[in-house]
């Protein structure tokens, strides 16, 4: 085992989002980086990429992989209007009571409903965005997409569905998320 979250279609659906809303001006954070993959689909597309993740395994390989990275706890390390574009591909699925290693659980448990981490989140990011930023969130039906919705609407966001796609019984968006 690698000890990090590895890229799979939920990471690639998200990335090829961002690449599609990404401004050469634009200051980018991977949040919950795991390998980086996110952080190198945007290399060359933005003036500065910096990766997150609370493990320090996933740091380093995202170092490896685009540069820069910052161990913490989602956004508790950033500064006041930092970044114009953020994006989280977050522990999204409910917990089931199965347990696996340490790393696995954090990358993907969010908690009961699957959706705490994800309301952690949106309770501080709109600190960090600049007033033009935006928000690619990365949601399943597993989690609750309409609720996760309503909760970002009651943190002063308006979401759009921009990207989706069916794995298994499974359906995965990206939500953008825009400052109302």
């Amino acid at each position: 085992m690698n000890g990090y979250y590895l890229p799979a279609e939920d990471s690639s659906l998200l990335a090829n989002a961002v690449l599609h809303n990404i401004k050469e001006s634009d200051i980018f954070l991977d949040v919950g980086t795991g390998s980086g993959y996110i952080s190198l689909k945007m290399k060359g597309k933005c003036s500065r990429i910096i990766s997150s993740d609370i493990n320090a395994e996933a740091c380093r390989q995202a170092i490896l992989n685009s540069g820069e990275a910052v161990m913490c706890d989602l956004l508790n390390a950033f500064k006041e209007n930092s970044f114009d574009i953020v994006a989280f591909n977050p522990p999204y699925l409910p917990n089931d009571g199965k347990k696996f290693e340490k790393w696995f659980d954090l990358a993907t448990i969010g908690g009961e409903t699957g959706r705490e981490i994800i309301e952690i989140f949106l309770n501080d990011v709109k600190r960090i965005l600049t007033s033009e930023g935006s928000v690619f969130l990365l949601v399943s039906t597993e989690t609750g997409i309409q609720k996760v919705k309503e909760y970002a609407a009651s943190k002063g966001f308006l979401a759009d569905t921009i990207a989706e796609d069916s794995y298994h019984s499974e359906k995965l968006v990206v939500l953008r998320l825009i400052q109302n």
